[in-house]
């Protein structure tokens, strides 16, 4: 009986602390369905800048990739406790707000015709089982060079990137080892982007990053103009001999104030550019602070230990810089 207790007791408590659980009538003239929340997502969040050029895109906090027969299925899951609960990778999206999913790119066209903060009804099939969840849409902030990616992916086509790095440097400090900073950055470059699109991407069986050493060897014989550009016959040449359908062109300049980077998503079959961005990041500047002490009478007089300031520029959502000053203790 005390054991019959003490679980009772813990149920209760269990139910207490668990996240409540809502249910809206369902529009389709079915049962109740259970209310999810989104989660927003930023793709490439730790590197991209908020200069970036951004797509903001309805987002249900799942990710989809090609499931059996062409089907789309949940590939990862990003949201609230319930949605996390419910949904699970592979169970395969039938239709949105009563529409029915055909296809992949059928399926990017429905989610995209919403708005943040919409919510929608999507329904599932679990082996033999379908149910329904209404979820609350978030905000998908995405470089638009990842919109285009997951755009050919969601219709079926196979998509493999090869990154090109290409790194220079205008610092002026003579101490620099200018050779082996440009190939630190051409490194930073290639284990950077192919992480992130492997992050990204991974979950589509459709893709693929070309593998960096098979690249080393190939670049060997290519020239780059000081840009990180290559002539038309070159990316074609680049395409045949590694199997890569777009090449993704990144160039790392250092200056003394500032890093900046330029990227290019070109098309091997075309050699045409679709995608082209450029972005800075500002370095702290650290300048002096003039310190006073009080002499009586207002006067005051210059103190020798001057505390150095640093100021960061930030770069704000409107593209613009804000002054962030940060006293130097």
């Amino acid at each position: 009986m005390k054991t019959f207790f003490v679980f009772i007791l813990a149920l209760v408590l269990f139910s207490g602390c668990a996240e409540e659980r809502k249910f809206v009538k369902n529009p389709l003239g079915k049962e109740d369905i259970l209310l999810c929340q989104a989660e927003g997502y930023s793709p490439f969040a730790g590197f991209y800048n908020n200069t970036s050029q951004i797509d903001r895109i309805a987002f249900p906090g799942f990710f989809t990739g090609e499931g059996d027969a062409s089907s789309t299925v949940v590939s990862r899951v990003i949201g609230e406790d319930n949605l996390v609960r419910e949904l699970r990778k592979g169970d395969a999206v039938t239709a949105v707000d009563g529409t029915p999913v055909t296809s992949g790119k059928q399926y990017a066209q429905l989610v995209q015709g919403y708005n943040p903060d919409q919510t929608v009804i999507f329904t599932f099939r679990r082996l033999n089982r379908e149910f329904s969840l209404a979820i609350r849409l978030n905000t998908l902030y995405a470089p638009l060079f990842y919109s285009l990616v997951a755009d050919r992916l969601n219709a079926g086509n196979k998509t493999s990137i090869a990154v090109i790095p290409s790194a220079n440097t205008a610092a002026q400090n003579s101490n620099l080892n200018v050779s082996g900073l440009i190939e630190n950055d051409k490194s930073l470059i290639s284990s950077s982007y192919e992480k992130m699109l492997l992050d990204e991407f991974r979950p589509f069986a459709g893709f693929s990053v070309i593998d960096r050493d098979m690249l080393e060897n190939i670049m060997k014989e290519v020239t780059f103009q000081k840009s990180g550009f290559v002539d038309d016959q070159t990316i074609v040449r680049i395409g045949k001999m590694t199997g890569a359908t777009h090449l993704m062109f990144v160039t790392l300049s250092r200056y003394d104030d500032s890093t900046a980077y330029v990227e290019r998503l070109v098309e091997v079959e075309s050699t045409k550019v679709l995608y082209s961005n450029n972005y800075k990041i500002m370095k702290p500047k650290v300048v002096k602070k003039k310190v006073y002490e009080e002499e009586g009478e207002g006067r005051r007089r210059d103190k020798k230990d001057d505390k150095p300031v640093i100021i960061i520029n930030n770069i704000n959502n409107n593209g613009g810089f804000n002054n962030t000053t940060i006293n130097n203790k």
